[in-house]
């Protein structure tokens, strides 16, 4: 008889257990984070020796930004002499995530590092040390990472292109010319449709003096990505300005417009270029045509209103800035991160949220 009532009071407690796991796992598919919380830890009451419930209940605070609870119950979790490997290795795991996410980053690739010990090809592992070492500028660390991760990720030849740019550009910044040239071949040795590497390639070579063969990585990188102009147009202009080759530049916006009709930023450099070589009217009405389709294009605005100013034509150009102001609440559409939905107004090769390369659009 006493038998049966410890096995019926082990059953209930087991049925109460996996009750709060339900209900708290309910609460996190709701948003319902505190709720979450009071669930696991009414588990945690009925079951105090589940490693299960304290695991959960560490992610949940690192997901609610509580970051000390989260690594003292990851660290309390590892003392327990009885933890299984799998489990001790799950709870290392979520202690280099909380340091990660507390920005302890020297902490948490230490810990990244002792369970990649245990757990060698741990990907998890892998892809957030690779990314402590991209945001600490360990190019050479990030790059070993990365060839360890290797086949695993099938974006890895295109990832190796951009950390071997990253550590080109080090090279170059601290003036070892060619170390970076190097850098920079290896880069385009990984991936010849790395966009950012003939752009980095292309810097160095204008920084040489060297502006013909800058122009020519710079035009190899223009197919390469649906919103590069914002960064390639300003580079190209100030290459064949200097070099006295606006012809050239405006065949060049012209081909991408062929390519490309809502193309806005070829349209207002193909419109500055025009007028640079005297067309003044002729640029005028190209800005005015593209504001026709596209009112809400503020910069076209912004150029008729300074090409007459320097034209001396005051009146028209008070016109455009009121038709400026008037539109001024409407904002340059944001890029997007497609991996994880961040918004920005700067082209990013690396999400600076979630990490993806070449996610942003």
């Amino acid at each position: 008889m006493a038998w049966w009532f410890r096995n019926r009071k082990s059953r209930e407690q087991d049925l109460t257990t996996a009750g709060n796991l339900r209900v708290a796992l309910h609460r996190v598919l709701a948003g319902d984070l505190p709720g979450a919380e009071n669930a696991l830890a009414e588990a945690a009451k009925f079951d105090s020796s589940s490693a299960d419930i304290y695991l959960s209940l560490a992610n949940l605070y690192r997901a609610r930004g509580d970051i000390g609870r989260a690594i003292q119950v990851h660290q309390n979790l590892m003392l327990r002499k009885d933890l299984a490997e799998s489990i001790r290795n799950e709870a290392l795991l979520g202690l280099a995530l909380d340091f990660r996410a507390g920005g302890f980053l020297k902490r948490a690739a230490a810990s990244f590092k002792e369970l990649l010990e245990a757990q060698p090809h741990q990907l998890e592992a892998l892809r957030e040390l690779e990314r402590i070492h991209v945001e600490s500028g360990e190019w050479e660390d990030a790059i070993r990472v990365r060839r360890q991760i290797g086949s695993k990720d099938p974006m890895t030849s295109n990832i190796l292109a951009h950390l071997w740019t990253g550590l080109g550009r080090g090279h170059a910044k601290e003036g070892r010319a060619s170390d970076a040239r190097k850098a920079f071949r290896r880069a385009l040795g990984q991936d010849r449709g790395c966009a950012e590497a003939y752009i980095a390639l292309g810097d160095h070579c204008f920084r040489e003096g060297k502006a013909r063969k800058a122009i020519q990585h710079w035009r190899r990188a223009l197919p390469l990505h649906p919103s590069i102009g914002v960064l390639l147009y300003p580079r190209l202009w100030e290459a064949l300005l200097s070099a006295d080759d606006l012809p050239t530049y405006e065949s060049l916006m012209q081909e991408r417009l062929q390519d490309d009709g809502d193309d806005h930023e070829a349209s207002l450099w193909l419109a500055r270029a025009i007028v640079k070589q005297g067309r003044i009217d002729e640029g005028l009405t190209r800005l005015r045509r593209m504001l026709d389709r596209t009112p809400q294009f503020l910069p076209a605005y912004a150029e008729i209103g300074r090409i007459l100013l320097r034209e001396n034509r005051d009146g028209e150009a008070v016109k455009t800035f009121e038709e400026l102001l008037d539109r001024l609440p409407v904002e340059r559409p944001l890029l997007r991160c497609h991996s994880c939905g961040t918004e920005d107004g700067e082209l990013h090769w690396r999400c600076p949220q979630c990490g993806s390369w070449e996610s942003f659009f």
